[in-house]
C-alpha cells in the first residue's frame, strides 16, 4: 500500500467532507449568509443552542472538480512553513476560504488532533465553522488575515528556542488562538464600537471589546455541538489550561496594551532565562506566547514587499470605510489620518513600523532568531521612504513592484503551470 503524503491526506479529508457532510453541515450550508458588517445585538442573540440547526451558516467549500485546483493547492501547501508563503494566492485558489485548507495542513503537521484527542473530521468541521464567522466583506479582518496569522504563528513555533520552551498543549493553544483571534470582526475598531454605543461595547464595558468578543464567540461556537468541539476529548484540567492560554493570547492582541507587553518581554529576556523559580518560569512562557501572537498579528511589514503592499492596501481600505462612516454619522473620528482624500499610505506604513513594529521585531529576533523578517522589514521600510520622497500617497501598480529572485522564480513557475493547465484538456471517458 502506498503511503499517503500529509498534503494529499488533508485534501482528501476536506474533499470527503464535501461529498459526505453530516446533516448539520448541510443544514448550515443551506442557510442565508450573515449580512456584511453584522454585529450581534444582544447576549441572547450570541448564545448558541445545542441543536445543530443553530450553528452559524457557512458557504460551500471550493469545488475540487477542476483537477488543477488540488494540484496547485498541494504545491502551495507543501511550502506552508516558508516565510514567503503567499496566503493571498491561497485565498484566490480556495475561493476566499484559505483558513480551513491551511489550518488543516498546519494543525495536522503539529499533531493538534493527537494533542486534543480529537479526530481530524472534527478539526475540519471546527475550522469550517470558525472560518464562516469571519466576514469576507471585510477587506482586511477576514479569514485570509486569520490564515496569515496562523501561518506566521506556525513559522515562529518552528524556531529552535521556542520549540524547546513550549509543550504540545502550548503549541496547540498558539495555533488555535491564531485561527480565532479576529473571528466575527465587524471591520470597525473597538473605538468605533464604543463611540457608537454598540451592544458589544456595552457588554464588555468598553474594555478590550473586540478581543473579548473574538475569544468568547470562538468558545461558544466550539462548544455548540460535539461534532465541532475540538476540546471534547480533553480532561477538565487540560481544558482549563488550554482555554486560559487561548484567551490570554487573544486578549494580548489588543494594541492599547502593546507597550505593556513589549516592556515586560524585553525586561525578562534581556537577562539569562533560568528555570529556578517555577512560577516565574511559567510566567515567562506566557510572555513568550503573548509576544508570539502579537508579532504574528502585525507581521505584514516583515513579509516580502509584494505581500506587504497588498496588506497595506487592504487595511487602508477598511480604515477609509470606517472614517467615512464616522463622518457620515457625526461620530468622533478615531483615525483621522485614514481619510480617503488626504491619506498618505507610505507615511502611514512608515509611522506604523516606527511606532509599533520595529522595536518589537528587534526584540523578537533577539529571542527567536528571525533575521529573514528583519531583512524584509528594512527593505519594505526603504520602499515606503522612497515613495514618500517622490510624493506618492497611494499604492504602486502591481506591475512595478520589484520582486526578489525567489519571488520571481515562483511567479514564473506558477504562470507556466497555469498556462499548461489551460492547454491540456482532461481526457473524456470513453
Amino acid at each position: 500500500m502506498a503511503i499517503e503524503g500529509p498534503i494529499t491526506k488533508v485534501i482528501n479529508i476536506i474533499t470527503a467532507a464535501q461529498e459526505s457532510s453530516p446533516n448539520y453541515i448541510s443544514q448550515a450550508l443551506d442557510k442565508g449568509q450573515k449580512q456584511p458588517g453584522y454585529i450581534r445585538r444582544s447576549s441572547n442573540e450570541t448564545s448558541l443552542k445545542s441543536s445543530h440547526s443553530q450553528l452559524y451558516s457557512r458557504p460551500l467549500l471550493p469545488s475540487l472538480n477542476n483537477i488543477s485546483i488540488p494540484i496547485q493547492l498541494r504545491e502551495m501547501l507543501e511550502n506552508d512553513s516558508q516565510w514567503d508563503f503567499d496566503v493571498i494566492r491561497l485565498e484566490k485558489l480556495t475561493g476566499k476560504r484559505p483558513l480551513v485548507w491551511l489550518g488543516m495542513t498546519i494543525m495536522t503537521r503539529f499533531e493538534v488532533p493527537r494533542t486534543l484527542n480529537c479526530d481530524e473530521a472534527t478539526l475540519q468541521n471546527w475550522l469550517t465553522v470558525i472560518e464562516a464567522n469571519y466576514h469576507s466583506s471585510n477587506t482586511y479582518h477576514n479569514s485570509t488575515h486569520a490564515a496569515d496569522v496562523l501561518q506566521s504563528t506556525a513559522y515562529f513555533l518552528q524556531r529552535n528556542r521556542i520549540k524547546a520552551l513550549l509543550d504540545p498543549l502550548d503549541l496547540t493553544a498558539c495555533l488555535i488562538a491564531a485561527a480565532i483571534h479576529d473571528v466575527d470582526h465587524p471591520g470597525k475598531t473597538s473605538g468605533f464600537l464604543c463611540n457608537s454605543g454598540n451592544e458589544l461595547a456595552i457588554l464588555y464595558n468598553d474594555l478590550s471589546v473586540l478581543e473579548s468578543h473574538h475569544a468568547a464567540l470562538a468558545f461558544k461556537l466550539t462548544c455548540a455541538d460535539d461534532r465541532v468541539n475540538i476540546f471534547k476529548g480533553l480532561d477538565r484540567e487540560n481544558y482549563k489550561v488550554i482555554r486560559q492560554s487561548i484567551i490570554d493570547m487573544v486578549l494580548a492582541t489588543e494594541m492599547t496594551k502593546h507597550f505593556e507587553h513589549l516592556t515586560k518581554f524585553i525586561n525578562i529576556f534581556a537577562k539569562p532565562f533560568l528555570r529556578q523559580d517555577e512560577e516565574q518560569y511559567e510566567e515567562n512562557i506566557i510572555l513568550v506566547k503573548r509576544m508570539l501572537i502579537k508579532c504574528a498579528d502585525v507581521s505584514n511589514p516583515t513579509r516580502p514587499l509584494n505581500m506587504c503592499i497588498e496588506w497595506a492596501r487592504r487595511i487602508a481600505e477598511e480604515y477609509f470605510n470606517q472614517t467615512a462612516e464616522e463622518k457620515a454619522k457625526g461620530l468622533p473620528v478615531v483615525m483621522p489620518q485614514f481619510d480617503r482624500q488626504t491619506c498618505s499610505i507610505p507615511k502611514s506604513q512608515i509611522g506604523f513600523t516606527d511606532y509599533f513594529v520595529s522595536d518589537m521585531f528587534d526584540a523578537w529576533d533577539a529571542y527567536a532568531e528571525v533575521p529573514e523578517l528583519l531583512q524584509h522589514m528594512k527593505r519594505n521600510y526603504q520602499f515606503w521612504k522612497e515613495q514618500e520622497i517622490m510624493g506618492v500617497t497611494g499604492l504602486p501598480p502591481e506591475h512595478i513592484i520589484p520582486l526578489t529572485p525567489t519571488e520571481l522564480v515562483r511567479k514564473i513557475e506558477f504562470e507556466a503551470l497555469a498556462e499548461c493547465k489551460e492547454t491540456v484538456e482532461p481526457a473524456e471517458d470513453k
